[in-house]
């Protein structure tokens, strides 16, 4: 009798699968365990045919275990896979396909079928070298992804200010002082989309750039004063049109709703 250590190994498999994935389609190559050759096929990378074909492995295995190695631990084919209890995950390196690849291929070149059934005979050779991939629980694997996109969004903020204050810099750098430090701010983004140059702001009415800071909780009436004296006395860096067309076609994308962060 089998364990579930065994069976967490991949022992007692009905096939052995390489998927060489792909944005459009996945290249398959299946070598049932009671036949003495492989079989390759191509699937399209539609969540549906996806579902046919696994169901398809489910029914032709009479829902014993098979075992799919593929080039990811994570993405949009792992999330397709990882459902189906009867599926045994061996997520790999591509470095390891690669140094693999090498090993056998004069050309070295990459080629789909190809690595599909290269990732299929690590299954068949090497099985007992590699790793059955167990997913977290939900709670764990959640909190993962929130963190991840956390860090995503905020390293996505800094270089859009890095590139927003460089762009600022090169025509119309009193804004900076005009809008304050945090130029992901909603005061920062919609002052320089309402005035994207000196020029604009200074044509405003100063009652109308009073109101403007109030309207987004700056009531600070010396420093608004201040920003005012600014605008009236301040000139421009430069009045080239390529330089400042440029420069403000850069600086309202940046700072345009699209653009804007998720939080």
């Amino acid at each position: 009798m089998k364990t579930n250590k065994q069976e967490d190994e991949g022992e007692g498999l009905a096939a052995l699968i390489g998927m060489d994935w792909a944005d459009q389609k996945h290249d398959v190559c299946l070598w049932a365990c009671d036949s003495d050759k492989s079989e390759s096929s191509v699937i399209k990378h539609l969540p549906e045919t996806l579902r046919e074909w696994i169901n398809g492995l489910c029914e032709r295995f009479g829902g014993r275990r098979v075992a799919i190695c593929l080039e990811q631990s994570r993405g949009p084919l792992i999330h397709a896979l990882m459902g189906y209890e009867f599926v045994v995950l061996y997520p790999i390196n591509p470095r390891t396909l690669a140094k693999y690849r090498e090993a056998f291929s004069i050309s070295r070149s990459k080629d789909d079928p190809t690595d599909a059934a290269l990732l299929m005979e690590l299954l068949r050779k090497h099985r007992d070298k590699l790793r059955a991939w167990k997913p977290d629980d939900k709670q764990t694997r959640l909190m993962g992804r929130l963190v991840e996109d956390r860090r995503k969004a905020v390293n996505w903020r800094t270089r859009l200010s890095n590139q927003l204050t460089a762009a600022l810099k090169d025509y119309f750098p009193q804004a900076l002082e005009l809008v304050g430090e945090e130029l992901a701010s909603t005061l920062a983004c919609d002052f320089l989309l309402k005035w994207p140059t000196l020029e604009a702001v200074q044509k405003a009415r100063p009652e109308t750039v009073r109101k403007f800071y109030y309207g987004h909780n700056c009531r600070r009436g010396n420093l608004i004063e201040k920003r005012l004296g600014l605008i009236s006395k301040a000139k421009a860096l430069t009045t080239d049109a390529a330089i400042v067309e440029s420069s403000v076609m850069k600086v309202q994308n940046a700072g345009s709703p699209v653009a804007k962060p998720p939080w």
